[in-house]
């Protein structure tokens, strides 16, 4: 049910502040954030010709010369924040402004990102170091973050130490943690207000629930192909770790009395160099039917252990032994419906198959939206916030399950005070190996934990 909102320029519960004055004439503002790009982003219009009578205001006089010149001494690279209800939500920079003036009267609008979005578009450590040893990740991401200003959190334990961790010439600040972050299983997100936070999906829950028919007030699903693929390769090419510390072949040492060739069963010393430093992962999406394969790169020497390069590869379960691509559909579509690879355990190693699975799980994410619209900025005195698990019920779109809220956007506007908020599956952006099960119509994880209504 929606609820009809009428208010004033000085107690609107959506607040802008550009270099540190409040805009209070604007006419539309939007602030959100989305896991998928990592920094949030806002938008303000303000000074159309029809000015506040949308906001209850129907007596403001028009926009002033002196109100015409504020608007054009806003530039970029001046700081925003925007509040709700008091709350700081976003911290950021003016990136574009917009603006328009002709015969019907004059218009601007700006956009940007929250402080975070530096991190999407600058180089790391342009001029070194280029290497960190001995570093956990949330050392690393504090040492890349640290000279833009922004502070980092960690509520997840980061895992062990990387043995070495080397920096891309000409790779972002994001991108080196990105690919970091996925050697620990750690979801890297923006707190929206200067800081970057290292945690889990899903460890905390929605205000209230989506009920459709219910609180929604509007729903748009996009489906697309474009995004799926039937097979996720990610390669790598690591130090091998097996080697002794020290050559055997030394000046006054004697011939080694190993044999150079292995017996039955056993791996020869090339067959296990082979198998330390050439790694890939391999992910199939049963539900795309036609050969359609995706491979990226793991770009990082950081994630070889002894566990994992002892490890073996992983075997499609729909291919011949002979070939590990003798299963793909050469083309054309098939009934035929392949094998999931299987999940991880407790006692498997980290390798480039947790990768892949997470590539296949983001990427089908992106291809499937759901996005809810609700009156309000809140439900029950909170925000909505991304990273929280939503129980959603609507009859029209068949779901009736826990969803995973990927994206938040607060909305003032001209129909009112409005949350658009997108959700993906629970396990779109779980990084841990989690991958989803079907018993009973409930989504589960490896561990048998149910997508119910309780968070971590």
């Amino acid at each position: 049910m929606s609820e009809t909102v009428t208010v004033t320029r000085s107690t609107r519960p959506m607040q802008v502040f550009v270099g540190g004055r409040q805009l209070v004439e604007y006419t539309e503002a939007e602030a959100g954030r989305d896991l998928a790009d990592i920094a949030g982003g806002f938008r303000v219009s303000y000074f159309p010709r029809h000015d506040l009578a949308a906001f209850g205001d129907a007596s403001a006089p028009p926009v002033s010369k002196a109100g015409l010149a504020e608007a054009m001494r806003i530039s970029e690279h001046d700081p925003v924040e925007v509040r709700i209800y008091g709350e700081t939500v976003l911290k950021g920079w003016v990136d574009d402004i917009q603006l328009q003036m002709d015969g019907n009267g004059f218009q601007a609008a700006i956009s940007g990102r929250d402080v975070t979005g530096d991190l999407v578009d600058a180089s790391a450590n342009p001029i070194g170091p280029g290497e960190y040893r001995q570093i956990t990740l949330a050392k690393l991401v504090s040492a890349l973050s640290n000279p833009f200003g922004i502070t980092v959190s960690a509520d997840v334990d980061v895992g062990a130490p990387f043995t070495l961790v080397a920096l891309e010439p000409a790779e972002t600040v994001m991108a080196a943690i990105e690919r970091h972050s996925r050697q620990r299983g750690i979801l890297v997100t923006s707190d929206g207000v200067g800081g970057v936070i290292l945690t889990q999906a899903g460890r905390t829950r929605a205000p209230d629930s989506l009920r459709n028919p219910g609180n929604v007030l509007g729903l748009d699903v996009r489906k697309s192909s474009r995004g799926r693929f039937s097979d996720v390769w990610v390669h790598g090419a690591f130090n091998s770790l097996l080697r002794p510390a020290q050559s055997p072949l030394r000046a006054g040492s004697a011939p080694l009395q190993a044999p150079l060739s292995a017996g039955a069963g056993q791996l020869t010393p090339s067959q296990a160099e082979a198998r330390a430093i050439l790694r890939y992962g391999h992910a199939i999406d049963p539900d795309v039917r036609r050969h359609r394969p995706r491979a990226f790169l793991s770009s990082t020497q950081s994630g070889g252990s002894i566990a994992a390069q002892q490890a073996a590869n992983p075997v499609d379960p729909n291919a011949a032994a002979s070939s590990v691509a003798s299963s793909a559909y050469r083309g054309i579509r098939t009934p035929h419906r392949r094998k999931a690879m299987k999940p991880r355990t407790d006692a498997t190693p980290w390798t480039l198959q947790d990768q892949a699975d997470w590539r296949l799980r983001s990427t089908r994410a992106g291809a499937t939206m759901h996005v809810y619209t609700v009156a309000g900025l809140h439900a029950h005195g909170a925000l909505w916030l991304p990273n929280a698990l939503v129980s959603v019920q609507d009859q029209y779109a068949d779901l009736n399950q826990d969803m995973l809220i990927g994206a938040v956007t607060w909305v003032d506007g001209p129909g009112g005070y409005q949350t658009r908020i997108s959700v993906v599956q629970p396990d779109a952006y779980d990084l841990t190996g989690d991958i989803d099960h079907r018993h009973n119509g409930a989504r589960r994880t490896r561990t048998g934990r149910v997508y119910d209504g309780s968070a971590r």
